[in-house]
């Protein structure tokens, strides 16, 4: 029984950090969505109106980017994560 409450609590007590920060997208840059428009003209003012933002999710240790749409609120959150380029 002991050993069961062991790995249970284990599971919950592992601080794996993951190594990830975010770049914003550019007005000027290409959309995400392979539109081939400026992201200013295409998803950014629905964006606005619903207080999101585009970022690009980088992996430190793999550098493989994932797009994803987050609000601000949480962005303001984790502003540690935040970087102002891919470099």
């Amino acid at each position: 029984m002991k050993k069961i409450l062991d790995s249970f609590l284990s599971f919950f007590n592992s601080t794996k950090e993951e190594a990830f920060y975010y770049v914003k997208m550019e007005r000027n840059e290409k959309c995400y969505c392979g539109s081939g428009k400026k992201y200013k003209s295409c998803h950014y003012p629905d964006h606005q109106k619903r207080s999101k933002i585009a970022v690009r999710k980088i992996d430190e240790k793999t550098g493989e980017v994932e797009i994803k749409v987050l609000s601000i609120k949480k962005l303001r959150k984790e502003h540690f994560r935040v970087r102002s380029s891919i470099s």
